[in-house]
């Protein structure tokens, strides 16, 4: 079920640090130690707005758990002078193996409109497993970073709901 949802707006404008985007929530972020088990996963959606300066900036999304990035598009570029532009990030995380080096496996994607009709569709490609110690607690971050500070630069991060499944 679901174990998280947000009830803040997440922004990180004119910063070109790794801002993470979950604020006021009902529930946890925190995963207990030993939450994840074999074959048990999470799912995150975090929809919102962005905007862009007239210089097309790179930004980088991440999804970390116990602080070790499990999902990231990399440093991509955007498109310019967005206004308002929607965004929709989703994320699968599946523990494979369980352990203070257990293994994960993730994907996920961010969809980035650019204007009424047009988007961008940035993978978050894993194409092997990632090691995570399950026998802490781990919590979920949604970071970006923009690749300049211009003022700007704006990700609004209005909804946000984390699910354990199975």
């Amino acid at each position: 079920g679901t174990f998280f949802t947000t009830t803040a707006l997440g922004v990180s404008s004119n910063n070109a640090a790794d801002t993470t985007l979950i604020r006021g929530v009902v529930g946890t972020t925190s995963l207990v130690a030993n939450t994840l088990s074999e074959g048990r996963t999470i799912r995150l959606q975090a929809v919102g707005y962005y905007n862009t300066a007239a210089s097309a900036p790179s930004l980088r999304w991440n999804v970390k758990l116990g602080g070790t990035t499990v999902l990231t598009t990399g440093s991509l570029q955007t498109v310019a002078s967005v206004s308002t532009g929607m965004f929709d990030l989703t994320g699968l995380v599946t523990c494979w193996t369980t352990g203070g080096a257990g293994m994960v496996y993730a994907q996920g994607g961010v969809m980035m409109g650019t204007g009424a009709t047009g988007g961008q569709l940035w993978g978050m490609v894993n194409s092997g497993a990632i090691t995570l110690n399950t026998t802490g607690a781990n919590v979920v971050e949604i970071t970006c970073q923009w690749g300049s500070g211009a003022f700007q630069n704006e990700v609004a991060m209005t909804h946000c709901v984390g699910e354990l499944l199975n």
